[in-house]
């Protein structure tokens, strides 16, 4: 089997070496490592680490490499954070950002508190956990590393449960959040029709411990109501709703832009979700909060009007900001605003904020392409960058979260 040497690592962690001209990708192996490898087309597997790279270190979990999930649990971790650090740095290049990187900010690897678990029967036999790298099967769990303590030590309870599902071979989604008062489990596009499986499944739920299992948009048992805490408010999400990864990645993100916004007096919160940022900045400001997700906005309002007065005025409204943006007049009196996209990025609303008179501006982000071009459409409206710090919650992955505060 030929030989290559590994000539750096790719955006999405894999090793890439070059061949008559074109890039070959290689996961698990490292910059400068000398590799036997196999197979065909743009993608190799590395079947020999003949000389490792000095970065190489021994994988925490047994089913790296198998499991989908990480792809740099093999790489030292100051070497890993250079790495990470620079995807951002080498984004904000492209887009002709001259401001680098303030700093990485890292957690402890057990902390992912949602997982999003798959499922399915092949020849009578369950298959719970996550999928292989660039495949539909399964890779049963035994263990992984990065989930918090209560949803890892749950692994055994959840398999079980999934084998009370009427599974094919077809994989169904299981997402699972750990809140602060049990696990909240979200089984997807899983047709259940029949009174008597639903009531099946309530009993095995209820008897494992879970506060909710829905199917779907139906919650079909609440042994008691799932809450997670931001700020001084109690969020009840809706089910499968999104909620950051790990509970210290969002207080230390919510914290660096409650910072950034103290003092403003009415702060706008676009793409607010179930209030990450608008429940923590109402203890100082008066918030108007959008989200085009009305579960969520439900969830947001409940959440503050149940604080009983201790935060200041919160206003929602369901509204895609895709279609329509919150304008540079909707602005106009706001001189505070924080907003939050999908990965998809935000350019039409950045450039009603570019045009606005709000003095002080977060700006966050799960995808470093889309934050450095809405980014550019700031600066060119007269926004100068004060600080980047991006958070690492999504650890030996190359998913990264970044904050940006920027005034005018």
């Amino acid at each position: 089997m030929p030989e290559v040497i590994i000539e750096k690592l790719g955006r999405q962690g894999d090793g890439i070496y070059t061949e008559q001209g074109r890039e070959i990708f290689v996961p698990f192996t490292l910059a400068g490592e000398t590799v036997e490898i196999s197979g065909k087309g743009p993608r190799r597997a590395a079947t020999e680490i003949i000389q490792p790279s000095s970065d190489r270190i021994e994988a925490q979990c047994k089913h790296f490499g198998s499991c989908g999930g990480c792809q740099l649990q093999h790489m030292e971790n100051a070497a890993y954070e250079v790495w990470k650090l620079n995807l951002l740095t080498e984004a904000l290049q492209k887009a002709g950002i001259t401001h680098k990187p303030d700093r990485l900010v890292s957690f402890p690897v057990a902390s992912r508190r949602k997982a999003v678990f798959s499922a399915n029967r092949t020849d009578g036999v369950l298959n719970f956990g996550f999928s292989k790298p660039n495949s539909n099967d399964i890779v049963s769990l035994e263990e992984c590393s990065v989930l918090e303590p209560s949803l890892h030590s749950a692994l055994p309870d959840l398999a079980s449960f999934a084998s009370s599902l009427p599974l094919g071979i077809k994989p169904t989604r299981i997402a699972v959040l750990a809140t602060s008062n049990g696990l909240d489990v979200h089984v997807e596009g899983l047709n259940i029709k029949s009174d008597t499986q639903q009531r099946a499944l309530s009993r095995k739920a209820l008897d494992l411990g879970f506060a909710r299992l829905s199917l779907d948009e139906e919650t079909l048992i609440e042994a008691r109501k799932p809450y997670i805490v931001m700020g001084k408010a109690q969020v009840i999400p809706p089910p499968g709703a999104f909620v950051q990864a790990s509970e210290e990645a969002e207080n230390a993100m919510a914290s660096l832009v409650s910072r950034h916004l103290n003092g403003a007096k009415l702060v706008a919160d676009l793409y607010c979700g179930v209030g990450t940022f608008a429940l923590r900045l109402a203890e100082q400001s008066q918030v108007w909060a959008l989200e085009d997700n009305a579960p969520a906005i439900d969830s947001l309002d409940k959440a503050w009007r149940e604080t009983a007065g201790e935060l200041k005025q919160l206003t929602s409204e369901v509204r895609n900001l895709e279609r329509r943006p919150a304008s540079f007049k909707d602005l106009k009196k706001f001189d505070g605003l924080v907003f939050d996209p999908p990965r998809s990025g935000a350019e039409l609303q950045s450039k009603q904020i570019a045009k606005s008179k709000v003095t002080r501006v977060a700006a966050v982000s799960c995808n470093p392409t889309t934050l450095a071009r809405d980014l550019s459409i700031l600066l060119d409206g007269g926004y100068a960058i004060k600080e980047i710090v991006a958070f690492d919650q999504f650890r030996f992955t190359h998913h990264l979260e970044t904050v940006v505060l920027l005034e005018k």
